[in-house]
Parts: C-alpha cells; structure tokens; sequence
C-alpha cells in the first residue's frame, strides 16, 4: 500500500475528521543520469562559486577580499553585486560546502539580496495538522484551471461515518470546501470535493498566478452563418464519445522503454577506479590496473570498425 505523505485532521465549525493524504497522481516520465562516455561512470555536479574579476580595493592597497558579514551589513538580507569575469580571465571555479550556501534573489543582472536559512525558518508557517475548511463555494464555480495537485484523503477507522457524511453532503449541495493545510514547511490553498466514497484534496493556484487572457483572445466573428454553426456542432457530435483514459497511452514513453528493455541485457557496468592510497603496494595495484586498462583501450582502438551499407535508391 502507498505511503502517506501527510496526517491530520479536517476541520469545519466544530467538527473534525482525521484523515491521511496519499498521492492521487503519479508522473512516470522517464528519467535518466548523465553517465560518462568512455568510463560508462555516473557524472555528478558540483556546487562552485561563479569565478569573478578582481576589484580595486577602495580603501587602498592590493585586491579586495570579499566583504565580510559585518560590513555587509548586520543583518541576514544583504544585497551582492557578483561581475562576470572577462575572456582573458584565469580564476578558477571554486568549490562552495553546503553549508555556506544561502538562498540568492536576482533583482538586476548579477545583484542578488540573499537570504539566511534562519531567515526563511522564521517566515515559515506554523507547523499544524488541520486543513482547515474557509468556506463551501459551488464546485461549478471552480474553473478546473486554479488545480494543481491532488491528494486522497483517508479517514481513520473510527470516523468513517462522519466522513461519508460530509462527501454525502457536498456531493448533494454540489459544493466544494476551500481550505488551507500545511505540507513540508509551506501552506497551500486547496479544494476538498468528493471523488467517489473518498475525498479529493487538490492544491490550488493563487488569484495572481493564473495569467490574464486579455491580451491573447481574438475577437468574436461576427458573420457566421447558421448552417456553419450546425456543421461544426454535426462534427463535434460525431466524434463525441465516453472519456475512456486509457484509449490515450504515452506512446514516446513506451517506445522509450522499450529502446531501454532491448539494451539492458547488454548494459556494459561502470569502469571502478582504484584509489592510489598512501602506501606503496596500494600505488603499484592502482598503477597495474591503469596500464592494463590502457592496454584493453588500445586494442579496442586498433581494430577497424566496419562501415554501414548504403541502401540503394
């Protein structure tokens, strides 16, 4: 059985419904690694500082060191002014620990305000346990554009009854309760609407996130006739149908899998390097294994590739 990703309560007026969330949806995209060509080994990316030009230091003297916390200014946010080193420029990219990482702002070219993790824990909503109903609206009144994601919401056992009362109610009054509840560290405004004998929690979009179509709708044509109105209503009716999802199947996703199916039997496994260590013996095994894997890559090298056949026209 799936795993719950959330537990906590319903609550509207007085009453309250312990529920669990499991996912409603699953993406199946495929997903792959970056893998080095010639040593079939797994690529991994490093976090690096982003090499800039040297500064005139102000004050006088030589090159100017990055500012320090103080003279940045007290406090979390501070504003950093990042150039982009020339053509000619030999600095290196340097690697950065996760704990000297804050979260950047870009408000112009190359100038961030930064933020502290302390900074963002105190923004953060509270942490509760209740998807807490503002009110009940008409679930037709709700255009399918504001959803995002949806999540089943179980109840307990022991509130099973109150629970099918309130999917019974909302499905006879033909509302849906719009709510809000708590989920790794960020609020969400969501839609609770029945689905089935169970209740569907679907995230929303905000008012100002869903973009205006002012500007993209074309004008309303004026001189269609009536037998062109019938005509495309003939059609539209004739293609109509039940919605039958499984009629639309992924096929770039299984034609995908199936390249992947065909070469998994001959998927070559990655070339393992041998730490040098700091001992003699430990240097002579990673440096016989080096001449030996230098001699099977030679060998590889000298034998002649044989050319494809061109088709004939």
């Amino acid at each position: 059985m799936a795993r719950a990703v959330w537990s906590g309560t319903i609550s509207f007026g007085l009453v309250s419904v312990p529920v669990r969330l499991y996912p409603a949806t699953r993406r199946k995209d495929v997903r792959f690694h970056e893998i080095d060509r010639s040593s079939g080994q797994r690529v991994r990316h490093q976090k690096v500082i982003e090499v800039t030009p040297t500064l005139p230091n102000p004050r006088g003297g030589g090159d100017s060191a990055a500012p320090s916390r103080a003279e940045r200014g007290s406090v979390g946010i501070s504003e950093v002014n990042l150039g982009r080193v020339g053509v000619g420029g030999n600095a290196r990219a340097q690697p950065v620990a996760a704990a000297d990482v804050v979260k950047g702002f870009e408000v112009a070219r190359d100038r961030y305000v930064t933020v502290d993790r302390e900074e963002l824990e105190e923004l953060a909503p509270e942490r509760t346990r209740t998807i807490d109903v503002e009110q009940f609206v008409d679930a037709s009144a709700v255009d399918p554009i504001y959803f995002d994601v949806s999540y089943y919401a179980v109840p307990d056992r022991d509130y099973e009854r109150a629970y099918g009362l309130l999917v019974d109610a909302m499905r006879d009054t033909g509302k849906l309760a719009i709510c809000w509840f708590v989920l790794r560290r960020k609020r969400y405004l969501a839609a609770l609407r029945p689905q089935g004998r169970l209740m569907l929690l679907t995230t929303m979009f905000h008012a100002d996130e869903i973009l205006p179509t002012a500007e993209l709708e074309p004008s309303k044509p004026a001189d269609l006739r009536k037998n062109e109105r019938e005509m495309a209503s003939l059609l539209i009716n004739t293609l109509s149908g039940p919605f039958e999802p499984e009629r639309y199947p992924d096929a770039y996703r299984q034609r995908l899998n199936a390249l992947i199916e065909g070469r998994a039997a001959s998927a070559r496994p990655a070339t393992t390097e041998v730490a040098a260590g700091t001992g003699v013996q430990d240097l002579m095994s990673a440096l016989r294994a080096s001449v030996e894997q230098a001699r099977l890559a030679s060998k590889n090298r000298g034998k002649p590739t044989a050319r494809r056949k061109r088709k004939s026209a």
